[in-house]
């Protein structure tokens, strides 16, 4: 099983250690796990394992639009914080029409939270998880938790 994350603009400090987070958490659910990310939050990635103990393979999430294909995944998890983060995961969502999809969404301002939703929600068929939280992971942790639970034991809402 293989797995992709996508990580946009690390503005929101509590992305990195979900990242790490989410990636050990599917290593240990047998995926491999391929990040796309931009090249400040591939950065943080990379300086939060130095040892790389979170074995996963990294790519650029512009230049990898072009080459991703359906099939190469079964499971998508976008970390939506922002418009520009929303516009990533729809586009990556459009190209892998038949691949599990969960949108992390998370903002400390509930009402961005509210608007990236409805972005996601229209465009895609994606669970959608949502969590206000911004310096403290605890909320999106316990929001991906749950989501992981419906979507890969199939009982999507």
């Amino acid at each position: 099983m293989k797995a992709l994350l996508l990580l946009g603009c690390p503005e929101i400090s509590s992305q990195t250690p979900m990242a790490m987070y989410t990636c050990s958490k599917l290593i240990d659910l047998g995926y491999d796990v391929t990040i796309s990310a931009n090249p400040a939050a591939a950065k943080l990635v990379k300086v939060s394992d130095p040892k790389g103990f979170y074995k996963h393979k990294s790519v650029n999430i512009d230049n990898y639009l072009d080459k991703v294909q359906d099939e190469d995944f079964d499971l998508i998890i976008g970390f939506v914080h922002k418009d520009s983060a929303a516009t990533y995961f729809i586009t990556y969502c459009t190209l892998m029409e038949n691949t599990k999809k969960i949108a992390l969404v998370f903002n400390r301002d509930q009402a961005l939270v509210n608007e990236l939703v409805e972005m996601v929600d229209e465009s895609t068929d994606a669970y959608i998880a949502t969590a206000r939280a911004y310096h403290n992971p605890n909320p999106i942790k316990v929001s991906l938790n749950k989501a992981l639970d419906e979507v890969l034991n199939n009982n999507e809402d």
